[in-house]
């Protein structure tokens, strides 16, 4: 963690996914801080009421189409001309069967095209514009779950193991053009999308606790960041794996 160098007013933020979940909080504490924040997602009623309570601005789109993300970006473009942050947040978790559920093969397709294609393909088309700030970063929110395998989810945890990697190997390539990647690796948070979790079985971070986190961590250019239980999860799977991958079969859904 470095000097605190990382001014977080009046900058233009897209937020993926900012609808719901960590989306809405981080919209939320983002714009009052008075930075100008633009949300995506794919449901545009539920989109266009956080934009209303947060003072967002919205455009809907599908962050796995590479149409949608051009359209996406070029409204910003002509808007804004330039973009500061790119706030990779949109992403799905499902517990299913992999040998049984019926739907498993739209499930797989779906888990990897929305928490690992779409960051990386956003990110490469975000470039251009991402070049035009005199401060540009690129925000991944991956997982704890990189660190180790959720049996229930035959396919999450890969796809957030993949995003730490890639972000990793991102902010050494990205370094010479001047922009900035950032991790932030939360815990079990509690959204909608986590409700399926027993509660019992994970301490649920809440969301404003999270982004504060987070924006702590990016006021002090921490690129990346293990929040909560993280920290423990990464530990335990350097010196205990199998005990850790155990303890994580054990995991009831609803």
């Amino acid at each position: 963690m470095g000097e605190i160098d990382l001014d977080l007013k009046s900058k233009i933020i897209l937020v993926t996914g900012g609808g719901s979940g960590i989306g809405l909080e981080l919209t939320r504490q983002l714009t009052t801080l008075g930075n100008t924040v633009i949300i995506c997602g794919r449901d545009a009623g539920k989109l266009a009421e956080a934009a209303r309570v947060t003072g967002a601005q919205a455009i809907a789109g599908d962050v796995t189409s590479a149409d949608d993300q051009d359209r996406i970006l070029s409204g910003i473009e002509e808007q804004h001309g330039r973009l500061d942050l790119l706030i990779n947040n949109a992403g799905i978790f499902l517990p299913y069967d992999f040998a049984t559920d019926p739907d498993a093969l739209h499930k797989i397709e779906s888990e990897i095209a929305i928490n690992a294609t779409a960051p990386l393909t956003l990110t490469r088309r975000a470039l251009p514009l991402l070049k035009m700030s005199a401060q540009p970063g690129v925000l991944f929110i991956g997982s704890g779950g990189a660190f180790v395998a959720l049996p229930g989810t035959p396919v999450y945890s890969g796809t957030k193991a993949l995003i730490h990697h890639c972000a990793k190997t991102l902010r050494h390539q990205l370094q010479p053009h001047g922009i900035t990647v950032f991790e932030a690796l939360p815990p079990v948070v509690e959204t909608d999308m986590t409700s399926v979790l027993k509660s019992d079985n994970f301490k649920k971070m809440k969301p404003a606790d999270l982004v504060r986190a987070i924006i702590e961590g990016l006021r002090r250019n921490q690129t990346e960041m293990l929040v909560g239980q993280s920290r423990q999860i990464k530990l335990m799977s350097r010196i205990a794996p199998a005990f850790l991958f155990r303890q994580f079969a054990k995991t009831e859904f609803h």
